[in-house]
């Protein structure tokens, strides 16, 4: 009495030499595997800064963000974005989706909003358009004018 028939013994070969195949491939590839990458030593990274501040220091800019920059230290902290003010009566679409809590839908609904009651007068006829509310509006304000 066999518990597979020679077919069924076949395709179960076959399975088994395709997984042993595919293992043995993929070892090979891995081992074979070189993307170029060499870490670089104390002294080639002392050698570029050292290159870099030359550099720095030639061009005549060392002011004190540079240099707390050159030393290692941050100077995310003296970064201020730029905050682009929008004109809420005239701004089309894309304008309005860069406000904070602004998304397509409800620019889109300012606009609409806009063409049906004419241009906002003051800041809380922004709390009239479905998805704007107090929260919303304080954020908007010191990015908006009318």
């Amino acid at each position: 009495m066999t518990l597979f028939t020679v077919q069924e013994k076949r395709v179960i070969l076959f399975l088994i030499g395709s997984l042993v195949l595919g293992y043995g491939i993929k070892l090979y590839n891995q081992s074979h595997y070189y993307d170029g990458f060499t870490a670089l030593t104390k002294k080639e990274k002392e050698s570029f800064k050292q290159t870099a501040e030359l550099a720095y220091s030639s061009m005549g800019k060392s002011s004190e963000k540079e240099t707390k920059v050159l030393k290692g230290g941050s100077s995310e902290k003296d970064y201020t974005p730029e905050t682009e003010i929008i004109n809420i009566n005239t701004a089309q679409k894309q304008d309005l989706i860069k406000l904070p809590k602004i998304g397509e839908v409800t620019a889109e609904r300012i606009i609409r909003f806009r063409d049906d009651y004419g241009p906002f007068k003051t800041f809380d006829d922004l709390m009239k358009v479905k998805g704007i509310g107090p929260k919303t509006l304080a954020k908007l304000k010191s990015q908006i004018t009318l």
